[in-house]
């Protein structure tokens, strides 16, 4: 085992309590699923009831602590000291983040969730469904979903992990962003349950996104070829992707991941400017200006609002439910962006890492969201009630048919998919063989055993669910994780403030490795 993990050793405080987990869970899944997913469904609906205003309060306190952080001093202290310089250009670095943070979700979302909003207000709001109201409540919802606050959180994480790792030589693991706060304890049972935990969330995290890119493409086959749906096209499906993203991960962060970025933005990018150019353009232009005002003026209300009085479960299974599915994705997001940082100042992390993929997403949910209101408010295609009919994943699909070449485009958007989850489980598999190896440098690859291992293992999980169990029982479980980790936000939020501002606080013994003279001084610019 030694000989395959090159020399390296495996940390088996990391590794096996999470793949023990899922196991057992995959298990029970089968053999009893109703009752799994009861239970499951239960304990995260208890959770996110009782505790909704905490993922709330959670999720805004990292919006404005990057905020501070960005317009502060603290903003010019740069990863690996002053004479560090970059590794990646910065169009790569801007690829590699957005599409190993939230490019999957904004591919299956794009059309879905504004039409589902549009369709379907909180009943609690009073709005009524297709008015200019809803339109307005479904584009500033979208742009709180899926813009400043889920980046917030995988920043927040980063910042602190990034500052020990390059100007502290902490090791490459989350548990190195409370270095600030516990010192050289966070390499003790602490620091091990903390990446134990991240590990969970997110194996779990990525074998749900993949279950539902499974479904997403299968439905899109059915849709362009009448290939029927069943567990056997699934499976193949799961094959191909797994294969693809197992050989890009062989081939390490530099080459394979960065390639995958690229090509996987362009389309992005192309996809996106023939909707906006082939599509009703001035609406979109009207809507998405509109919205981002509506989302600047109600930011403050949308973020807080979790509806006790009129007793509603909108923002429960919405904006709660979201702000856990980032939390259990953030620290290992956080960590993977860690790797990207090297030699860019914290203002420049913020703002390539958080503003600009934000306000890509803005724009990505203007053109998407914006055209297929439009569709819909003037009976150009009744996407509500395909979606109803066929599923979420089916909205996509059934959108580009209003559109010339709407074949062609459906096509290459179904290309985009595949892209798009196999440059997140290459990104997030890549991780997941760091932290479970001993000894890694945060430059350095992590063994192929451990890259094949994670990417079958949530590749198998993911064919469970979809094909044997479903996919709202590990989806919950994952989600579930993000609870603690809401907990850990707080640490890792206070680590940051101590390590950036308060460094020489007498409540805080450094007893690291590194001279506390030399990390003040490798921390100047």
């Amino acid at each position: 085992m030694k000989g395959l993990l090159n020399g390296k050793k495996l940390n088996p405080w990391i590794f096996w309590p999470p793949f023990l987990i899922f196991v057992i869970a995959s298990i029970l899944s089968i053999v009893a699923f109703d009752d799994f997913t009861g239970a499951i469904n239960a304990i995260f609906n208890w959770v996110v009831t009782n505790f909704g205003w905490f993922f709330t309060i959670s999720a805004f306190g990292a919006v404005v602590l990057c905020a501070v952080v960005f317009f502060s001093s603290a903003g010019k202290i740069k990863f690996g000291g002053k004479d560090a310089e970059p590794e990646f250009k910065t169009w790569e670095w801007f690829a590699i983040s957005l599409t190993a943070g939230i490019g999957t979700g904004i591919v299956f979302w794009g059309v879905a969730e504004p039409i589902t909003h549009f369709s379907s207000p909180p009943p609690g709001l009073g709005i009524e469904s297709f008015s200019a109201e809803a339109a307005n409540f479904a584009m500033r919802t979208v742009f709180l979903h899926w813009t400043f606050t889920p980046y917030a959180l995988y920043i927040l994480f980063a910042i602190p992990i990034a500052l020990a790792i390059y100007n502290y030589n902490q090791p490459f693991k989350v548990s190195s962003g409370l270095y600030f706060l516990i010192g050289d304890r966070c390499s003790g049972w602490i620091g091990k349950a903390t990446d134990a935990l991240t590990i969970f969330a997110l194996a779990g995290g990525v074998a749900a996104v993949l279950g539902a890119g499974l479904l997403q493409m299968g439905s899109g086959l059915n849709f362009l070829f009448n290939i029927p749906i069943t567990p056997v096209l699934w499976i193949i499906i799961a094959i191909v992707i797994i294969a693809s993203y197992t050989i890009s991960s062989y081939t390490g962060l530099d080459k394979g991941i960065k390639f995958l970025a690229n090509q996987n933005t362009k389309i992005f990018l192309g996809t996106m400017i023939f909707v906006f150019v082939v599509g009703p353009t001035t609406f979109i232009l009207d809507i998405g200006t509109q919205g981002f005002g509506e989302f600047l003026s109600n930011f403050l209300n949308q973020s807080f609002y979790l509806s006790p009085v009129a007793e509603g479960s909108w923002p429960t299974w919405w904006t709660v439910y979201f702000w856990a599915n980032w939390l259990a994705f953030a620290p290992i997001v956080g960590l993977f962006l860690v790797r990207l940082t090297k030699g860019r100042t914290i203002r420049e992390f913020i703002a390539v890492n958080l503003i600009a993929p934000a306000l890509f997403g803005m724009v990505w949910f203007a053109v998407y969201g914006g055209a297929a209101i439009h569709a819909q408010l003037n009976g150009i295609m009744d996407l509500s009630a395909s979606m109803a009919e066929h599923g979420l994943e089916h909205a996509i699909f059934s959108f580009f048919q209003m559109f010339p070449l709407g074949g062609i485009i459906s096509v290459v958007f179904l290309i985009t998919i595949a892209v798009s989850f196999i440059t997140l489980a290459d990104s997030m598999t890549s991780t997941l063989a760091m932290v479970s190896t001993r000894g890694l440098e945060e430059t350095e690859e992590a063994p192929l055993v451990l890259k094949i291992f994670w990417g079958v293992f949530i590749g198998v999980i993911s064919v469970v669910m979809i094909v044997y169990a479903g996919v709202d029982g590990f989806k919950m479980l994952s989600n579930l994780a993000g609870f603690p980790i809401a907990f850990l936000l707080i640490g890792i939020g206070a680590s940051l403030i101590k390590g950036l501002y308060y460094p020489d606080a007498v409540w805080f013994k450094q007893v690291g490795k590194v001279q506390k003279n030399h990390n003040k001084k490798e921390q100047e610019v």
